[in-house]
């Protein structure tokens, strides 16, 4: 179940591209997909059992057995929500964009129903690789949108994106392969923790980025301004959870040193952030 969350949208993406749709068919197909996705994570709510404690809905398959690098996904208690939250936000923002009626409509809902699988991926993936991998998809179709469909300013505003985003990429896949080759895999729930601060700061600077955390939020203001409506809607209301997310899963559970005695100075730039 956990995996037709993310095939679903994606599969969806790909026939309103390759098809020959008007405006209407394209809309009411992207619209359709997604709240089948929205279903589908109702049927996961329903049988998820909250008196248990551990992942739940997992599938693994090896990938690169050399290196432990595993294609696993599943959902926790937490993580259930916020599928939940990704799946009923982008069913929304779908539907406003077709009632929109916004132009190059093929292009458009299929960059929305991509980010809607990159996003739920990002949400469920269970292997550091695979996290990361969603992380980056997550972020090719938000260049577009922004880019493509914003406002007069889209393209200053999405070059900035690029330049921060790209930034904090490099650094968390640096940490992502340090870290997994010194533990001998990439699994997240077989990998041990580390006192490692530079693979945590590595981490840090790509969730805190998209978060975003004071003084890495330049990106923020352009990219919100210039957004269509529902792209904004999608970055304030999903992608932000979506870093925090990593900084919870990874960042904290994995680093317990470098967070404890970093934490007056992470405190301090979040309560800046706020005002």
């Amino acid at each position: 179940m956990t995996t037709v969350l993310i095939i679903l949208p994606a599969a969806a993406a790909l026939l309103i591209w390759a098809l020959p749709l008007n405006r209407v068919s394209a809309g009411s197909l992207a619209v359709l997909a997604a709240l089948a996705e929205v279903g589908v994570w109702i049927q996961m709510l329903v049988r998820f059992d909250f008196g248990q404690s551990g992942l739940q809905f997992a599938q693994q398959r090896s990938w690169f057995s050399d290196l432990n690098v595993s294609y696993h996904v599943g959902v926790y208690a937490f993580s259930v929500w916020l599928v939940g939250l990704t799946v009923v936000v982008m069913a929304v923002c779908i539907a406003y964009a077709f009632w929109a009626g916004r132009d190059r409509p093929r292009a458009y809902f299929g960059l929305m129903l991509f980010l809607d699988a990159a996003i739920v991926g990002v949400f469920t993936a269970q292997d550091l690789l695979l996290f990361y991998a969603f992380f980056e998809a997550m972020l090719i179709p938000l260049y577009v949108l922004v880019g493509v469909w914003g406002g007069p300013g889209r393209f200053g505003a999405t070059l900035k994106f690029v330049i921060y985003t790209m930034a904090g990429s490099l650094l968390m896949l640096a940490s992502v392969v340090v870290y997994g080759l010194s533990e001998g895999t990439f699994d997240l729930t077989k990998i041990g923790t580390s006192n490692s601060t530079w693979i945590f700061l590595g981490f840090a600077a790509a969730f805190a980025i998209k978060a975003p955390l004071f003084p890495l939020h330049g990106w923020l203001p352009d990219a919100y301004r210039e957004s269509s409506p529902e792209v904004a809607a999608v970055l304030s209301g999903v992608v932000s959870k979506a870093a925090v997310y990593g900084f919870l899963r990874i960042g904290i559970a994995k680093f317990p040193g470098p967070p404890h005695d970093l934490r007056a100075l992470i405190l301090a730039l979040a309560a800046t952030g706020l005002v």
